[in-house]
């Protein structure tokens, strides 16, 4: 008896079975239903630089993908030299100073159905070119103006090679004073220049300095611009200190007590400038309990 009820139940179980197969998933369904025209795009992710320099060429880039999809890449008041064979990347080459001093890049997306995205648009600050005329040496001496927010400089550089410069000083107002520690050993780091108007201090090491009786090392990162257009040279950088081998520097564990960013150099060459070390303040800064010491 109970075998005959298995077998009535298969039978009936069965035919259902089969009936359900000959419908279409869910997913199936969509995928018949699906056409390529229905997709909306919008360039959701792209990069630029916002300020450049004439006659230079920069990259742009979009930072997503779409299967399908292709990106047109058009510039006002600059070139538009090159396109990877992907269509994502688009060199620009600025070889005109605009009247307002700005340039656009322009980029949209068209998906495989043909429907084509609204534009978006980079606004582009283009700034005159002036090149060194004496490599590094026209950027070596001594540089006023402001360091790590109203400290004055005491920033001196000498020649290190033919695209670097040896940097002395930086930081070290804003470590003795704000920060409250000596420095008793190094304070140089070495500062790449590049052609296209940009600055690098890689990460490295900068001074030790003395801490109620305890010596601490540490290293120094940062970017920012170079400019030979005015009656001097000018450099701005934007960098951070770090304890030793920590990923986070000072400016981005304390960045919510001050101005962001703080730890900035602003400075023009002034080969006349004495080094001193008598900081001049704003009077806004207070010192903030450092933590891990």
């Amino acid at each position: 008896m109970k075998m005959k009820n298995i077998s009535i139940g298969a039978a009936l179980i069965i035919p259902g079975l089969l009936l359900a197969g000959c419908g279409k998933t869910y997913i199936e369904e969509n995928q018949d239903n699906y056409k390529a025209s229905n997709v909306i795009p919008v360039v959701i992710s792209a990069e630029g630089p916002s300020v450049v320099l004439q006659t230079k060429s920069y990259a742009f880039k979009v930072k997503y993908d779409r299967a399908g999809s292709k990106w047109n890449w058009t510039a006002v008041n600059a070139t538009v030299s090159s396109v990877s064979n992907d269509t994502k990347t688009a060199t620009v080459l600025f070889n005109v100073l605009p009247a307002n001093d700005t340039a656009l890049v322009k980029v949209t997306e068209t998906t495989a159905g043909g429907v084509t995205s609204p534009e978006k648009v980079f606004k582009v600050k283009v700034k005159p070119f002036c090149p060194l005329q004496n490599g590094m040496n026209d950027l070596a001496g001594s540089w006023s103006g402001d360091d790590a927010y109203d400290y004055e400089s005491i920033i001196t550089t000498e020649v290190n090679n033919a695209t670097s410069l040896k940097m002395t000083g930086i930081s070290v107002p804003f470590i003795e004073d704000w920060w409250g520690e000596t420095v008793i050993e190094g304070g140089t780091c070495i500062i790449n220049i590049n052609d296209d108007g940009t600055v690098e201090i890689p990460r490295q090491y900068i001074y030790t300095t003395e801490y109620d009786g305890d010596n601490y090392d540490y290293e120094i990162k940062g970017a920012g611009t170079w400019d030979n257009c005015g009656n001097s040279p000018a450099l701005m950088i934007i960098y951070d200190i770090y304890y030793t081998g920590d990923e986070k520097g000072l400016a981005e564990t304390y960045s919510s007590y001050l101005p962001n960013p703080y730890l900035l150099a602003d400075i023009t060459l002034d080969g006349t400038k004495s080094v001193s070390k008598e900081y001049k303040t704003s009077g806004k800064l207070k010192k903030i309990n450092r933590s891990g010491k």
